[in-house]
């Protein structure tokens, strides 16, 4: 256990590399209830399979759901406080990826499931998020006098991009979305900051999952060739910065943008 956590930890794209990540270091770390979103049945059981093969006691929420979808994320919502009662660590890391074209030769059709689900998807996870951490008691069992640290109702942790605050060739429509969410956790973490709640994102660099095929990897190479550090990043470096950033041990910390870019973003 490393950093003692013991609230409850939702993460959506729960499914994939960096959300299964995010997940097990939860775990890791002490949280012994989490809930997981996807859209992906078999992705979800995969995780849920890893994390209980390595911490079986800890209970695991599965839920499909399509983010954008505003009646299908209120009823995910009401299944995790019916479950666990309250939410005190939010990732909100699902997204998708876009068409490698100009944003002159995009599509109508192209533009609208990019930022109804990067965008809108974000915005509905968050705003139950808001309203449950609003109405909650903070969290005292991580804290004591001695330590320094302020208990919180609830941490929130966006995960943006590179290109929430750079932008590549041909990636238009996914940077827009990008850039999008990073003016949410700033605009919210000022909202919200006396009320309790803190809210922070991280934009991950070039990450080494499944999702990056031998296409997209050529396609990306002069990008990822500019990488100071000279390649990309494991999904657990990711989810180390996000659990710190939900964590109490970032207790002062919110509206930050931390870059974990292996330097790209220094350049």
């Amino acid at each position: 256990m490393e950093l003692g956590l013991t609230g409850v930890a939702l993460v959506t794209g729960a499914g994939g590399a960096l959300g299964r990540a995010i997940v097990l270091q939860f775990a890791r770390d002490g949280v012994t209830r989490i809930a997981g979103v996807d859209l992906s049945e078999r992705t979800l059981a995969e995780t849920a399979a890893v994390l209980h093969a390595e911490f079986p006691g800890v209970e695991f929420l599965t839920s499909l759901a399509d983010i954008s979808n505003e009646e299908q994320i209120q009823a995910t919502f009401r299944q995790i406080i019916d479950k666990f009662g309250r939410i005190d660590y939010a990732v909100n890391n699902a997204a998708i990826g876009s068409p490698f074209v100009t944003t002159g030769d995009a599509e109508l059709e192209d533009f609208e499931r990019i930022q109804s689900v990067n965008v809108k998807g974000t915005w509905l996870c968050q705003r139950e998020e808001l309203r449950q951490m609003a109405k909650q008691a903070p969290l005292t069992s991580e804290v004591s006098a001695a330590s320094g640290r302020v208990a919180s109702k609830g941490s929130i942790v966006i995960v943006s991009s590179l290109l929430g605050h750079r932008a590549i060739p041909l990636d238009g429509l996914y940077t827009i979305s990008k850039h999008a969410i990073l003016g949410m956790a700033k605009t919210d973490a000022l909202d919200y900051a006396a009320k309790g709640i803190r809210i922070n994102a991280v934009c991950p660099g070039f990450i080494d999952t499944p999702l990056l095929t031998p296409t997209t990897r050529a396609l990306l190479k002069p990008q990822i060739d500019k990488t100071p550090m000279a390649r990309l990043a494991h999904p657990q470096e990711v989810a180390d910065s996000i659990v710190y950033l939900a964590s109490n041990r970032s207790s002062y910390i919110t509206g930050a943008v931390l870059a974990v870019d292996g330097g790209y973003s220094a350049q």
